[in-house]
C-alpha cells in the first residue's frame, strides 16, 4: 500500500457520519466535532468494509463495527485501525503509518 497521505477537507465530512474515500480504504468519522480517521481493512481476513447507518460492515464474512471501528459482531478479532490524522486549515491528512 502507498504511504502517501491522503488529504481532505473538513467541510466534505457530514457532521455526525463519515466520509468515505474507498479508493485509499480510508473512511474519515466525524462525532461532536472530533475527527478521527478509519482504516476500512477488515480485521478479520482484510477484505474492505462499507460504511452503514450504524457504523461499518464487512461484505465478506458479516463482521460489524460501529461509527468509531470498534466490533460489535464477529468474526473480526478487533477494531479497525485508527489512522493518524493532522487537521490544518481546514484540510484534514491522514496518513498511515
Amino acid at each position: 500500500g502507498s504511504a502517501s497521505p491522503v488529504s481532505v477537507p473538513e467541510a466534505e465530512v457530514p457532521a455526525e457520519g463519515a466520509l468515505v474515500l474507498p479508493q485509499h480504504r480510508v473512511a474519515v468519522v466525524r462525532e461532536r466535532g472530533d475527527f478521527l480517521a478509519l482504516d476500512l481493512t477488515c480485521t478479520h481476513l482484510a477484505c474492505t468494509v462499507t460504511a452503514t447507518a450504524q457504523g461499518f460492515a464487512c461484505p465478506c464474512h458479516g463482521s460489524r463495527f460501529d461509527t468509531r471501528g470498534g466490533v460489535r459482531k464477529g468474526p473480526a478479532p478487533r477494531s479497525l485501525k485508527r489512522l493518524r490524522l493532522d487537521r490544518r486549515d481546514g484540510i484534514i491528512r491522514i496518513t498511515r503509518s
